[in-house]
């Protein structure tokens, strides 16, 4: 019998390096998801790596009021999550 293996889905998480945001990001990586971080400072994000196995936690940078970082952080999502607050 010939296995098929699928990719993970790929989730998108905007605000997953906040307090709320990290907590999602650990429970869609325990369940086998890919993720990727859209955060203003990817450099400030690496506490969220450990909470997945390699490279399935990616930060990337990501601005929810510039539009074409918001398009480029989305590409191929299969999912995504909004945490942001603006204030």
């Amino acid at each position: 019998m010939t296995e098929i293996l699928q990719t993970p889905k790929l989730v998108v998480v905007f605000g997953g390096s906040g307090f709320v945001g990290r907590h999602v990001v650990r429970a869609l990586a325990r369940r086998g998801y890919r993720i990727r971080v859209a955060c203003r400072r990817p450099d400030l994000a690496g506490h969220l790596q450990p909470l997945g196995n390699v490279g399935q936690i990616q930060p990337v940078q990501a601005n929810v009021r510039v539009r074409w970082s918001v398009d480029r952080a989305v590409q191929d999502a299969d999912h995504v999550v909004n945490l942001v607050a603006i204030l």
